[in-house]
C-alpha cells in the first residue's frame, strides 16, 4: 500500500511514506503521494458566499492506478505530464468515484529531476484488475476487466450485465446497446463507481473475447435460413 521513492531525490521534500494510487479510499487524510499529472483543467465556480473562485481538476497517476484529483488552489506546480509531490491531501467520493483533494493546507512540489518515473504514455494506459481487488478499493478509475457475463439485470432504470471474473461481480452498464449476451466472455474498459445496487463498471470499451461466440452465432444463423 506504501512506497518511497528514493531514486533521483524522489523523496526528499517529505519524511513521511507516500501512498500509492491505486487503493486510496474514501474518507482518507493526510495523504503523501507522488504521481503524473496526465490532465488539467481550470474551472470557475461560486462559493457559499457567491464568490468567484478558480479551482483545477484533471487526472494523476503512478505506475499502480490512474485517479481523478481536485485542487482547491490555483496551483501553478499542476501542469500536464510533470511530476508531482502532493502532500497532506485527503479523499473523498465524487459522483461515486473515488477523488483525491489538494485543499488550502495541502502542498505541492515539481519534481525536477524524474527520469525513473513512469512517461506520460506510459501512464495513460488502462491496467487490468480483478473485480475482487478493485470492491476492495471501493471502485477504481480507467481500468480493464475481464470476465463472463452471467445475468441480465436492472440498475437505475437501464438494462445492465452482470460480470463475473471469478473473484467477484460487478454490474457492467454500456454506453449504447449492444448485443451481450449471457455467458459471452468480455473485455471491458472503464471506471468502476459505487451506487446504491453496489459496484458498476461504467463502460467505454467492451470487446467479445474468444472465437467460439462468433461461430456458434454464425451456427444460429445457418439454421434459420438452412
Amino acid at each position: 500500500m506504501q512506497r518511497k521513492y528514493k531514486k533521483h531525490g524522489f523523496f526528499s521534500f517529505s519524511d513521511s511514506k507516500n501512498r500509492e494510487l491505486w487503493c486510496l479510499k474514501h474518507g482518507e487524510s493526510e495523504i503523501n503521494t507522488v504521481c503524473r499529472v496526465l490532465e488539467v483543467s481550470r474551472k470557475e465556480i461560486r462559493t457559499r458566499e457567491e464568490e468567484k473562485k478558480v479551482i483545477l481538476n484533471g487526472i494523476i497517476a503512478d505506475d499502480t492506478a490512474k485517479l481523478p484529483f481536485v485542487s482547491w488552489e490555483e496551483r501553478e506546480e499542476l501542469v500536464k505530464d510533470k511530476v508531482v509531490q502532493i502532500e497532506n491531501a485527503y479523499v473523498k467520493r465524487w459522483q461515486g468515484m473515488v477523488t483525491l483533494y489538494a485543499g488550502k493546507n495541502a502542498k505541492v512540489r515539481v519534481i525536477e529531476n524524474e527520469i525513473d518515473f513512469p512517461s506520460w504514455v506510459e501512464l495513460m494506459k488502462p491496467k487490468k484488475r480483478t473485480i475482487e481487488e478493485i470492491v476492495g478499493c471501493e471502485g477504481a478509475f480507467d481500468v480493464i476487466v475481464e470476465g463472463n457475463i452471467i445475468s441480465m439485470a436492472e440498475e437505475e432504470n437501464k438494462k445492465a450485465r452482470v460480470l463475473d471474473d471469478g473473484t467477484g461481480a460487478l454490474f457492467l452498464m454500456l454506453r449504447e446497446e449492444e448485443r451481450i449476451l449471457f455467458g459471452m466472455p468480455v473485455k471491458a474498459r472503464g471506471n468502476v463507481v459505487e451506487s446504491e445496487g453496489g459496484y458498476v463498471l461504467m463502460a467505454e470499451e467492451v470487446k467479445i473475447l474468444g472465437e467460439e461466440f462468433i461461430i456458434e452465432e454464425m451456427r444460429n444463423f445457418l439454421c434459420r435460413y438452412t
